[in-house]
């Protein structure tokens, strides 16, 4: 019987063809208005756990903009950077239940200390950040039963399309790039079983794990790494490939195992020269990407637009996450602590 966690994974393609065909650009034309017309200060998106993963790709493409775009998680905002929001402020929170602890007193804070625009983008548009926020973009995720899936791709997806529509964008060229990203999730997805145990070979003796990445598929080093925490039970960290030379780069030997994200066309160099090089100090290193490097061990993606890797980056590490929590005797996915939402801070 398939378990709900796997479940989830195979329907991303049509949760995120849902989100593609259900985006409305004209909800973002007072956004559009007030970016344009030089009425706020900064753009501050903020997100929680999958949700700020998820909004990173947009994050990056936000900064081509001619004002400050930061982007915060949740809890350091409202305790730590909340002096950041002005009236003049557009405040963009992303959260898939629209009901974790954070948001909830997030918005509290902000009743009082109103930004310019507020824009919510959940999963659920009736939740309290859903009826809070002066604009909002729905995921059309459906419903989704343990660790973020579809909802992780939507979001994606959705911060992606409203990042297009504020740098006045063709959102169509946007949308194709994400259409083809979706066709190919769709096509991976059909031979899941192949990818499962392709993935189980090379994950015979993983014990320490990092995962890699730089430009947008750092979203995917850092959504990964939770993934494999919340859905396997495995302990791995995602960080900034750059970052990995400044210290953590001295604890590989034999042993340590990093799958490092190819990425885009102007960091792919320098990921592939790093690659060989934890290679040669004796880590194993598996290559995420659309062509192989020689030397590496390959996983290989789909060919996509850049646009649209991450939505494909993260799939093998889903089938990874299957395939380690399998191996531990666990249910993939299965909530031990936690639940779906985050009640708690």
């Amino acid at each position: 019987m398939m378990v709900p966690y796997v479940k989830d994974i195979l329907s991303q393609s049509e949760g995120l063809r849902d989100a593609l065909e259900n985006f409305d650009p004209r909800a973002l034309e007072v956004v559009h208005q007030v970016v344009t017309a030089g009425q706020c200060d900064r753009i501050i998106l903020t997100g929680m756990g999958a949700s700020y993963y998820g909004a990173y790709p947009a994050w990056l493409r936000l900064c081509g903009l001619d004002l400050p775009v930061v982007l915060w998680d949740t809890a350091e905002l409202l305790h730590y950077a909340l002096g950041q929001v002005t009236s003049r402020t557009l405040v963009w929170v992303i959260s898939q239940s629209g009901e974790s602890a954070e948001v909830h007193r997030l918005l509290e804070r902000l009743a009082s200390k109103r930004p310019k625009l507020l824009i919510g983008v959940t999963n659920n548009p009736s939740s309290t950040l859903g009826k809070a926020a002066e604009v909002v973009l729905p995921l059309h995720a459906g419903a989704e039963h343990t660790v973020s899936t579809r909802t992780y791709i939507n979001t994606l997806a959705v911060t992606l399309m409203a990042a297009a529509v504020l740098r006045d964008e063709p959102v169509s060229a946007c949308k194709e790039a994400l259409w083809q990203g979706q066709m190919a999730m769709a096509d991976y997805l059909k031979a899941w079983s192949h990818h499962l145990d392709t993935i189980r070979e090379m994950a015979d003796r993983l014990r320490h794990l990092f995962l890699l990445g730089r430009g947008a598929s750092f979203a995917s080093a850092q959504e990964g790494a939770l993934v494999l925490k919340e859905a396997a039970k495995f302990a791995a960290e995602g960080m900034g490939a750059a970052q990995f030379r400044h210290g953590p780069l001295e604890i590989v030997e034999t042993g340590i195992a990093v799958w490092l994200f190819g990425g885009a066309q102007p960091t792919v160099e320098l990921n592939r020269t790093l690659g060989l090089e934890i290679k040669q100090y004796g880590g194993e290193v598996a290559w995420v990407g659309t062509q192989p490097v020689e030397g590496l061990t390959w996983v290989p993606l789909p060919s996509v637009p850049e646009l649209a890797l991450p939505l494909v980056e993260i799939l093998p590490v889903q089938a990874l996450s299957v395939v380690l929590a399998e191996a531990s005797g666990r249910e993939p996915g299965q909530f031990r602590y936690i639940g779906k939402v985050t009640t708690r801070e």
